[in-house]
């Protein structure tokens, strides 16, 4: 069930009649959204429900254990972490780690017959069980006592706006939300309408548009080994790293927006997940911007407790690069990630190093050029099918690689205006203009929101495709 499909909106029109008839009795309302939940998570594949229960129940009761004070506080928290992590382990990365490892042995010349593991990745595995996580780290630690009650601890995990692909939420943020009772308003319904809006055009509206732009030259991003990066022209892989570095963004931040305004309609809220990334400076800006809930994550839940920035230069730095092998590790089962992640962990360590020693940026202009073209060639191994490929991209944009025919169609190059015009949305001045109070009025604001759904319509893909990042 895709937020852009028609079936997603009876699913949602249901629940939202049956959560509101029950406006007034708390429970009952938590009930249905942890039913619709269950609903919603089940349509990918039922199975997958013992799956997410188990890391419910792991989560629910290494918690409660883990919050009292006793000697044995931090065994559970270690066997509450390691379960979880376990689960994603074996779903997402034994896979990847048994052919990694034949490999290895083959490499050096030893046969072994290692068995194939074609395991099937469960949808928002990654997203769920680290939101699990930090709601057992953050018991332990007393940022919010433990819930004893196990269907809040559920639908914390399991809330179907934001459960295949975040924004990853946490629970000092959420568990105190579920604890009011929620009033169907007009600013509540406004104010979720913009958030839904804006990211279905986002996602149906430019993503969905440019995925004929990058798959015929990087391959289904669904089906690996379909790529055929040699038949194609510099210009060509050009032009279709250009409308992935659009796509993604385009993809996941639509996502984000309407599992926001999803959210709101039923009374909560939840974090902004991107902040116009692509108007960033720097490279410590960017992960500021960037896919802001994983980010956060990674720096409490990972780079702090490695040590942060304490301990010098060299710690600091390996602790970057660590942080970023992992974060680039969990955004997939290649190695083509952890290429990603080191790009991005070698960046930060290099930005720290001279703006500690500078005490300067070298200028928003200058910074904004050199920031998005590192961030546009870091996407190539991120989208590549492997390392020959993300080799041959990359030899692409220095003009010098010969051969290869194809061509993509001219409105590629209406891509770097897309994020032009986005990066515009993200500056104080334009978000300044954004609040005036002439958009406030209703005759502007109903006629603003008929005009931009009849163009919703008119550019809406025939056949909804599954969002990017569902495959991390």
């Amino acid at each position: 069930m895709i937020f852009t499909q028609p079936i997603f909106f009876a699913f949602l029109a249901i629940t939202f009649a049956a959560y509101w008839l029950l406006r007034g009795r708390r429970e009952a309302q938590l009930t249905v959204l942890l039913i619709a939940s269950a609903i919603f998570y089940g349509w990918w594949n039922w199975r997958f429900l013992g799956l997410i229960g188990l890391v419910i129940v792991l989560s629910w009761l290494t918690a409660l254990q883990a919050a009292k004070r006793t000697p044995s506080r931090r065994t559970w928290l270690v066997a509450g972490i390691a379960g979880n992590l376990a689960v994603l382990g074996i779903f997402k990365y034994a896979g990847f780690f048994t052919a990694s490892f034949a490999e290895l042995l083959g490499a050096i010349g030893l046969k072994a017959n290692v068995p194939v593991l074609n395991i099937i990745l469960p949808v928002g595995i990654s997203f769920y069980v680290f939101q699990a996580i930090s709601y057992i780290v953050d018991t332990a630690r007393d940022d919010l006592p433990a819930e004893p009650r196990l269907r809040r601890v559920a639908l914390y995990i399991a809330f179907f706006p934001q459960l295949v692909a975040g924004p990853i939420v946490r629970a000092a943020s959420f568990f105190p939300q579920m604890e009011y009772d929620k009033r169907l308003t007009g600013e509540l319904l406004s104010a979720g309408l913009r958030a839904f809006l804006l990211g279905f055009a986002y996602k149906a509206g430019i993503a969905d548009n440019l995925a004929p732009l990058v798959d015929p030259v990087y391959g289904d991003a669904l089906l690996a080994g379909d790529a055929q990066i040699s038949g194609w022209s510099n210009g060509a892989l050009i032009g279709a790293t250009i409308a992935f570095a659009a796509q993604i963004y385009f993809d996941f931040a639509g996502y984000s927006l309407m599992a926001i305004g999803v959210a709101r309609w039923f009374g909560f809220f939840i974090p902004k997940n991107f902040d116009h990334p692509y108007a960033s400076p720097d490279i410590a800006d960017f992960w500021r911007r960037w896919h802001i809930s994983l980010s956060s994550w990674l720096r409490d839940y990972l780079y702090i407790p490695l040590g942060g920035n304490r301990g010098g230069k060299l710690k600091t730095y390996r602790n970057l690069m660590a942080t970023m092998l992992l974060g680039g590790l969990w955004h997939g089962a290649a190695w083509t990630f952890v290429v990603w992640g080191a790009l991005h962990g070698a960046a930060l360590a290099v930005h720290r190093a001279l703006y500690s020693k500078s005490g300067h940026r070298i200028g928003f202009l200058p910074g904004l050029i050199l920031t998005q073209l590192f961030v546009l060639l870091a996407w190539v191994p991120f989208r590549a099918e492997s390392f020959s490929d993300t080799l041959e991209i990359w030899y692409a944009f220095t003009g010098l690689r010969q051969g290869g025919e194809g061509w993509l169609h001219w409105t590629v190059w209406l891509v770097p205006v897309l994020i032009a015009l986005d990066a515009l949305l993200g500056l104080p001045a334009v978000k300044r203009l954004g609040r005036a109070p002439i958009l406030r009025e209703p005759l502007v604001y109903w006629g603003a929101v008929g005009a931009l759904t009849a163009i919703l319509l008119a550019l809406y893909p025939l056949e909804a495709r599954p969002f990017v990042y569902f495959q991390f």
